[in-house]
């Protein structure tokens, strides 16, 4: 699909730099710039000028590799890499003709066989995740033995280790559960943790997924799911400040800057009501599905009554993974366009013109399964 010059949603997308874009060509343009001795992500040169970006499957029609994988991984190839915002052509990574488009982007680059199958196995990596948060693309890269400049991933080492040791801490308790009765649980502890983040040892993982009763063809998927789902648990108390700021905005400053006709203000007004009813949704999404996980968690932990709740919670795992990713990252999206639509304007008022831009924006960024068949009414 080709997509146009000036098209505004793109142009904020890729702008925003939020967890729904991976701007490999920028990374790669700055890292040759500089010298880098390790400057590509891919192997294939001309992939490392791409731009990634999740977006969520609202059409029932779109084919889907699972069920519960509500977002899909569109490649974005620019016709200039200069100037991403020209326009350029887009396929989903499943799409069924992606390999044949792939393969008329590279051209002559001089790519062999090895060189694009490596490329493939990455974006097929990339295309499992719900988003393109830096701390999950470096840790699912790792996980399958591939390193790349940590530029790509944007994410300090004191935030990655604070992450893994948030996410290592829930992982704990529930370990030592299942080894109560055996000798040397701490090595035991240690060793079996470590395998759960890597979610790709069934034997290893054998004597969790029988305490549990996981369903052995699921029971990786369901692991991997599970430190997805304290990721975005993570992410969700730590964004807490600037969903509130955003929220406030919209309550009390999401007003023009200047005087408009009753007609004007209607139709903004009822850009912002619904601005604020797609962010009520993703909002409460999330904060259901962590308050739901912190409750069966305590349960566990409380008395062995708490293991069936806690069970049924992950068995379902893998869907309320895919959308704590799809609503954190359009949230996050669309508090960075307001940020900057926001920029000189200490008030918060915009003029009308730019606040009803900012609104049909805002509206499009947040757009979920409730509100597929539902417009926005502006008039």
């Amino acid at each position: 699909m080709a997509v146009s010059n000036g098209d505004a949603a793109l142009r904020s997308l890729l702008e925003s730099g939020s967890s729904r874009v991976f701007n490999c060509n920028d990374v790669a343009k700055a890292l040759v710039e500089e010298k880098d001795p390790n400057p590509f992500f891919f192997k294939s040169q001309s992939m490392n000028f791409l731009v990634l970006i999740k977006e969520a499957l609202l059409d029932i029609r779109m084919p889907r590799r699972t069920r519960d994988e509500i977002v899909g991984t569109k490649l974005y190839f620019p016709y200039d890499i200069n100037d991403i915002y020209a326009g350029g052509r887009s396929i989903y990574f499943h799409d069924a003709k992606m390999q044949r488009v792939l393969r008329e982007q590279l051209g002559g680059g001089g790519s062999d066989g090895l060189d694009i199958e490596h490329d493939l196995n990455v974006l097929g990596i990339l295309d499992k995740l719900p988003s393109l948060d830096g701390f999950l693309m470096r840790d699912a890269l790792e996980i399958q033995g591939i390193k790349c400049n940590a530029r790509y991933f944007d994410v300090s080492q004191s935030e990655h280790l604070a992450i893994r040791e948030f996410i290592r801490k829930k992982f704990d308790p529930l370990v030592r559960i299942a080894y109560t009765d055996q000798g040397n649980v701490a090595a035991k502890v240690s060793n079996l943790v470590e395998k759960i983040w890597d979610a790709n040892d069934r034997d290893a993982l054998a004597p969790l997924i029988r305490a549990f009763r996981f369903p052995d063809d699921d029971a990786l998927s369901i692991f991997a799911a599970w430190k997805g789902i304290n990721f975005y648990s993570f992410q969700y108390v730590h964004g807490r400040p600037a969903r509130e700021s955003f929220a406030l905005w919209l309550r009390d400053h999401a007003q023009p800057k200047t005087y408009v006709p009753s007609t004007v203000m209607e139709v903004i007004d009822n850009l912002r009501k619904a601005t604020v009813k797609r962010l009520r949704f993703h909002w409460q999404r999330v904060e259901q599905i962590t308050r739901e996980y912190d409750t069966v968690y305590a349960g566990l932990l409380k008395s062995a009554q708490g293991a069936p709740p806690f069970v049924m919670f992950l068995n379902g795992s893998g869907k309320l993974y895919w959308q704590m990713g799809d609503s954190l990252s359009k949230i996050a999206h669309a508090i960075s366009c307001w940020r900057n639509a926001a920029k000189g304007h200490p008030t918060g008022k915009l003029p009308a013109d730019d606040l009803e831009r900012l609104f049909m924006m805002l509206n499009q960024i947040l757009v979920g399964e409730e509100f597929v068949s539902t417009e926005v009414r502006v008039a």
